[in-house]
């Protein structure tokens, strides 16, 4: 009986040891299952790049996410260049204390702005061919979300939108009025 109990006993430290390993172990995704975007970017001196493979939008939609984030000013400097964002532009959404700049791109190619209403919007792009990309001047940050339908396009605009009031202190604002 005492060799049952001793047994007993070991495998049950042994699930609870594998439970918290398997808690506390950060999951990686393997680098082919990662986006195009975290690929060209993983390798850039200066750029941290990472891919969150079910990044939860809101309670019923979790999407791939590519996140840029420069490590010095260098590496700043580098994604402003890449991404096509002049020193007038930072200066003006800075000045309306946002600090957060959004837009559509092109599937895999976050670098060039895709015009998807209007009169000069390229009809041949779908939803299905669009990304939504956002930037943060103050955290030196540039996110890829990418969207594969209209649904994720308007879940992921509600959440930066709400990340944005959240951010300027709004709510804050009204209550002291």
């Amino acid at each position: 009986m005492k060799k049952h109990n001793v047994i007993f006993i070991i495998l049950c430290v042994v699930a609870v040891l594998v439970a918290v390993l398997v808690k506390r172990c950060p999951r990686t995704v393997p680098y082919e299952q990662c986006s195009e975007v975290y690929k060209r970017y993983s390798r850039v001196e200066g750029v941290r790049a990472t891919y969150i493979k079910d990044f939860r939008v809101n309670d019923t939609l979790t999407i791939g996410v590519t996140l840029l984030e420069a490590t010095d000013s260098a590496g700043w400097k580098y994604l402003l260049q890449k991404f096509n964002i002049s020193q007038e532009m930072q200066t003006v959404f800075e000045q309306v204390d946002f600090g957060v700049m959004s837009w559509n791109s092109p599937k895999d190619n976050p670098e060039v702005r895709a015009t998807t209403i209007g009169e000069c919007r390229d009809v041949s792009l779908t939803d299905k061919d669009i990304e939504i990309c956002a930037c943060s001047f103050r955290e030196r940050k540039i996110c890829v979300f990418h969207t594969q339908s209209e649904e994720e396009i308007l879940a992921i605009d509600n959440y930066n939108y709400d990340n944005m009031i959240n951010q300027t202190n709004l709510l804050n604002h009204e209550k002291d009025n």
